[in-house]
């Protein structure tokens, strides 16, 4: 008994050979190739090939040449309009998502996304040079030919001014239109080599940097930073333009003054310039007629009640122009990043399910409503959410907050989601007075097609 158990341990430790048979076959080969970039050897699973199918490059050495593309040289990402181009150039073709989207970082690939919304904002701005300087040349021979009525020619010289000195940004010495703008606001001139601020157009010599350095790195006039995006950066240019042509029309005469903003209407829309309403001299240019203008903020909720007291605050020499409550708003990135997300849900989660949307600094949307996410120790609320403007103050994440219900109900419904629904997602009620622990405020709006976003709604951090 005792041999037959060493005989079974001896079985158990030392494995029977196996017998191959015919059934059987040898793994497949893993076809291997060299690294075009790095030269190691890796299997095809490992990195992709380019278009033109004749080099390989290794997930390491696609990440780094993403990663160098964001910075590279506009003429060299406009190659492939915003696509990367094998970098052995031989081959016309860019990359396709596909082949790149499993080899590379997400944060890599969304920062590759963006060149290509960056090209075509550019694009799209060159175009709308292209037309403004055809418009001027136009009208440059149709004054040379004196054609039309005297009033016509007096319409069409202002119209030549707006458009020429107004509308098109030019270098302050030369006076060379600038067109390419690279998210640096220290500009220096293709022509005559001087450099000046991009905002106020400032000749600051050779070089315009130390502009915006004596002044926390943005410009002193107009308060623009000195590296910031090409869509951001044009909505500073269309207020300051903006601003420019209400001062202009102050000095055409109030016979020729509707005529002429009819006549630019068109050019400052494809601009995206806003048209005064107002025609009024005071109200163009409030200061040549000894007016005064000061902006204050006001937060959104507040503002019905400022109106209805401004009667008894202000005095009659002082007039109150409230915003229209519906008008729509600017999204611009708290970070600085040139956009903001939108999310489906009011989370953190920015998973691609959850991504209702990439807002470019600038983008106009409406608001439908404000949350308040929070939490509510003496309740034992975890998580919930109550409207905003059932919220003493300002709803600052991290911080503690009061409600005080806006209907004058005493009291104020926690509901489960970010929804108007009542009923089954109802948590409870809070007394005013009752204090709540402010997790996130979250702005639920909506938005017309912008860039490579479509139209649609969705939640943004507060």
């Amino acid at each position: 008994a005792a041999a037959g158990a060493v005989a079974a341990a001896a079985a158990a430790i030392v494995p029977h050979a196996e017998v191959p048979t015919a059934a059987s076959a040898p793994p497949a080969a893993v076809e291997m190739r060299d690294c075009d970039c790095c030269f190691d050897s890796l299997s095809l699973n490992q990195g992709t090939l380019c278009p033109g199918k004749g080099h390989f490059f290794c997930a390491s050495c696609l990440t780094n040449f993403l990663t160098a593309f964001k910075t590279a040289e506009y003429a060299e990402q406009k190659k492939g309009k915003g696509r990367a181009l094998c970098p052995m150039k031989d081959s016309e073709t860019p990359f396709s998502d596909g082949a790149i989207v499993a080899f590379v970082p997400q944060d890599v690939f969304d920062d590759y996304l963006q060149i290509r919304i960056k090209v075509a904002e550019q694009g799209i701005q060159e175009q709308m040079e292209k037309e403004n300087r055809d418009k001027i040349e136009e009208l440059k021979e149709k004054l040379a030919a004196a054609t039309g009525s005297a009033e016509q020619n007096e319409l069409d010289k202002h119209r030549l001014r707006i458009i020429d000195d107004i509308f098109t940004l030019k270098c302050p010495r030369c006076k060379l239109a600038f067109l390419d703008y690279e998210n640096c606001s220290a500009i220096s001139c293709a022509g005559c080599k001087c450099g000046f601020c991009s905002y106020c157009l400032e000749d600051c010599g050779a070089d315009a940097h130390q502009h915006f350095y004596k002044n926390k790195s943005k410009c002193p006039v107009e308060g623009g930073p000195l590296f910031i995006d090409l869509p951001t950066w044009q909505t500073y240019q269309n207020k300051r333009k903006g601003r420019l042509l209400c001062e202009y029309l102050a000095t055409v005469p109030e016979g020729l003054r509707a005529k002429v903003a009819e006549l630019c209407a068109p050019d400052a829309k494809d601009l995206g310039i806003k048209m005064p309403e107002d025609l009024s001299g005071p109200a163009l240019a409030p200061e040549a007629h000894g007016l005064v203008r000061v902006k204050i903020h006001v937060p959104r909720k507040l503002r019905g009640k400022l109106a209805k007291k401004s009667g008894v605050l202000l005095k009659e020499v002082v007039k109150l122009k409230m915003p229209d409550g519906k008008a729509k708003v600017d999204v611009s990135s708290a970070a600085g990043k040139g956009h903001v997300f939108a999310r489906n849900a009011p989370v953190p989660d920015m998973k691609v399910k959850n991504r209702a949307g990439l807002l470019p600094d600038g983008t106009q949307v409406a608001i439908n409503d404000q949350w308040v996410e929070c939490q509510c120790a003496k309740e034992g609320i975890a998580k919930g959410y109550v409207k905003e403007k059932h919220v003493v103050g300002r709803a600052v994440p991290g911080k503690t907050a009061k409600v005080h219900d806006a209907n004058g109900h005493g009291a104020t419904l926690v509901r489960k989601q970010a929804k108007q629904d009542e009923g089954k997602n109802n948590i409870a009620f809070l007394e005013d007075g009752t204090e709540l622990q402010v997790v996130q405020h979250w702005v639920e709006c909506s938005w017309d097609g912008v860039a490579f976003t479509p139209a649609g709604a969705g939640f943004i951090e507060g």
